[in-house]
């Protein structure tokens, strides 16, 4: 097993140099988001307190009517990235402010993050 690090200065300098690099790959057992950086070699994983989402574009044949039991925000950020696990993509990372945004481009939902610890593994 490789290094591990408790920091987040590992993840804030992949987003900055190779932010393509980066991709998401699960939320694991324990809530954690799972992200591999290609370049470097390294899983990052972010333990989210709080997650909020929010909808980029609303459709105009939306049906609002009925009422509904809405899943949380986590719920569909786990269903994302289930069904289409390419398309979310960190669109924002600040380990100062602990947050990390995240888009859809399928559903078009934005998730902000506030995240109360960073990791990152080195890959051996």
């Amino acid at each position: 097993m490789g290094q591990r690090f408790q920091s987040g200065a590992f993840v804030q300098q992949c987003f900055a140099v190779h932010p393509l690099c980066l991709s998401l790959k699960r939320i694991d057992e324990e809530g954690r988001l799972i992200v591999a950086c290609t370049s470097c070699r390294m899983m990052h994983h972010m333990a989210p307190d709080q997650v909020v989402a929010r909808v980029a574009a609303v459709p105009v044949d939306g049906d609002m009517s009925g009422v509904k039991a809405l899943p949380t925000a986590k719920e569909l950020l786990e269903a994302c990235l289930r069904a289409h696990p390419v398309s979310v993509t960190i669109r924002e990372l600040d380990v100062i402010r602990d947050s990390v945004g995240l888009r859809c481009a399928d559903c078009r939902r934005i998730f902000d993050l506030q995240v109360s610890v960073f990791e990152s593994h080195q890959k051996s």
